[in-house]
C-alpha cells in the first residue's frame, strides 16, 4: 500500500516496511512471547494490506475557511494531531466519501462550525453512517443543513452528537452482510456500539473458530458476545448456546441477529461476566438444561480479571479470542496449567500497526 499520509500520520507506525515482512516480525514476536507455553506452529492469517477498515473515526482541523481530517502525530513529534491528505487503510465506500463530503461542509457554515470529529461506519453494501460530532450545543435547526447532505449522499445516514443530545437521521444502525465459509450471515451494528472493524478479517476469524470447535461436543457459553458476531456462527457446532454482554444495545442487537439468520438455539443474557458467573455457582434453574463445558471469550484489552478468570477455568474447552497478547499471556498461566494448547492463529486485524490480535484453543 502507498499512502501519502506515511510518515505524518502516527496510525501507521510500521509504513517502511514491507507487508510480508510485518507479518514475518509479528509472527516472531509472539513466537518469543509465548515461548514459555506449549504451542502449535503459530497459523498466520491475513488478508488485503489496504482498505480494511469498515470503522474510523478523525479529528477535524480547521485553518481559515478551509478543513482538514486530522489523526495523532507520530511519537517522535511529541502530542497533538496533524493534518493528512488521505487514509489508504479505511473502507472503500469510506475513503470515497471523505473529500467530498468535507467540501459539503466547508460550504455550510452551521455544520462546519465547531465540528470536532467525524466518525464513518461502513457495511459491504457500501452504505455508510457519518456521525459529526460538536463542541457547540445541536438541536434540531441543524434538521435543514442535514437534509441538503443527504440529498448529495443518499446512501449515507448522519448523526450529530454533542455531549448528552444525539440527534439520527434517519437511522443509527446498518445490516452487515459476512460470508462465512460460503453462507451469508447478516447482523445489525448499531452506532456507537462495538463491531468488529476489518470485516475481510472477521469472517476469517469466525472460519477459524468454526474450524477448531467442529468436534467439541457440549453446549456453549461466550462471554462478551457484543452484536453475536461469533455466537450465530458458532451456534450451528452446538447443541445449545448462551451468550452474555453487558451492553444493552449490543443484546437487542444480538437477539435480533439471531432472529434474522434464524438460528433458535441461542439465549441473549444482558449481564456481565461475573454476574453470570455467580448464576453458575447457585445452580440456578436458568441453566439446567444446558451441559456447559465449551466456552469462548472475546474480552476487551485489558483480558480477564482474576474472578472471570477463575470461572473460565471451570470449563473443559476454551476458545480465546485476544486483542492484546500482554493480557493474553498472563491469563494462559492459569487456563493452560491442566490444558493443551490445540491451536493458535495470529490474525492481522490492523496492518502497518504493532496489534497482533490472537486465537487460542485450549481443551482438557
Amino acid at each position: 500500500m502507498i499512502c501519502s499520509s506515511f510518515g505524518k500520520c502516527g496510525s501507521c507506525v510500521l509504513w517502511e516496511i514491507p507487508y510480508k515482512k510485518q507479518l514475518e516480525i509479528k509472527k516472531e514476536r509472539l513466537k518469543e512471547m509465548f515461548g514459555g507455553f506449549d504451542i502449535p506452529e503459530i497459523e498466520v492469517v491475513y488478508g488485503s494490506d489496504e482498505h480494511f477498515r469498515a470503522r474510523a473515526e478523525f479529528r477535524i482541523w480547521h485553518e481559515g475557511d478551509k478543513s482538514f481530517y486530522a489523526m495523532r502525530k507520530r511519537k517522535e513529534e511529541g502530542r497533538g494531531v496533524i493534518p493528512i491528505e488521505e487514509c489508504k487503510i479505511v473502507d472503500k465506500a469510506i475513503y470515497e466519501i471523505m473529500t467530498p463530503l468535507l467540501k459539503e461542509i466547508e460550504k455550510n457554515e452551521n455544520l462546519r462550525f465547531k465540528l470536532y470529529e467525524i466518525d464513518f461506519l461502513s457495511n459491504s453494501k457500501g452504505e455508510l453512517i457519518v456521525t459529526l460530532i460538536y463542541h457547540k450545543k445541536v438541536d434540531e435547526s441543524i434538521a435543514e443543513d442535514i437534509k441538503k447532505l443527504k440529498d448529495k449522499f443518499q446512501d449515507v445516514d448522519f448523526i450529530v452528537r454533542k455531549k448528552g443530545r444525539k440527534l439520527v437521521f434517519d437511522k443509527n444502525y446498518l445490516i452487515e452482510e459476512l460470508n462465512i465459509n460460503g453462507k451469508t450471515y447478516k447482523y445489525k451494528i448499531i452506532e456507537n456500539t462495538f463491531s468488529q472493524p476489518n470485516r475481510e478479517m472477521n469472517q476469517k476469524m469466525i472460519e477459524w473458530a468454526l474450524k477448531n470447535s467442529k468436534h467439541l461436543r457440549g453446549d456453549l457459553v461466550e462471554l462478551y458476545c457484543g452484536n453475536g458476531n461469533f455466537t450465530i456462527p458458532l451456534s450451528e457446532n452446538f447443541n445449545k448456546v448462551i451468550a452474555t454482554e453487558i451492553n444493552k444495545e449490543s443484546i437487542e442487537a444480538a437477539t435480533y441477529n439471531a432472529d434474522i439468520n434464524d438460528r433458535n438455539n441461542i439465549t441473549f443474557l444482558a449481564m456481565s461476566a461475573a454476574e453470570f458467573s455467580q448464576l453458575k455457582k447457585e445452580n440456578s434453574p436458568l441453566l439446567a438444561s444446558y451441559d456447559l463445558k465449551n466456552v469462548l471469550i472475546d474480552p476487551p484489552r485489558a483480558g480477564l480479571d482474576s474472578k472471570s478468570r477463575e470461572f473460565v477455568n471451570e470449563f473443559d474447552n476454551i476458545i480465546y479470542i485476544s486483542c492484546n497478547p500482554e493480557t493474553l499471556k498472563r491469563d494462559l498461566e492459569t487456563l493452560a496449567k491442566n490444558r493443551k494448547i490445540k491451536a493458535f492463529a495470529f490474525f492481522d486485524q490492523f496492518p502497518y500497526t504493532n496489534h497482533m490480535e490472537c486465537g487460542v484453543v485450549l481443551e482438557r
